[in-house]
């Protein structure tokens, strides 16, 4: 009787120590989880950083490509309403023609 006493506190003991064992490995596994972790949220943040600064980049360079198509179509209704002007203008002259070029 005493032998399975003695026994069953031999089996305890080494079910308390594997379970230690094994518990120190999984902290040590958790830790190097929480640090690898932490290291793929500063990739995440500075992706994100990154995408941001392109965008506002995109909207600025956006913004510039309209207002030159803007000031381009403002310079063809100009040219085009200038070039009209001067086609309905008549230089009606008795004399000579003038040196001085239109």
């Amino acid at each position: 009787m005493l032998y399975w006493l003695l026994f069953s506190l031999l089996g305890v003991f080494i079910a308390k120590y594997y379970t230690a064992v094994e518990m120190r490995k999984l902290e040590r596994r958790l830790q190097r989880v929480k640090e690898d972790l932490t290291q793929v949220k500063g990739k995440l943040s500075d992706a994100q950083n990154d995408t941001e600064k392109a965008r506002e980049e995109e909207d600025v360079f956006e913004e510039r490509v309209r207002r030159i198509k803007e000031t381009i179509e403002d310079l063809e209704i100009r040219l085009t309403t200038a070039n009209e002007e001067r086609e309905d203008q008549v230089l009606v002259s008795d004399g000579a023609p003038s040196a001085r070029p239109f």
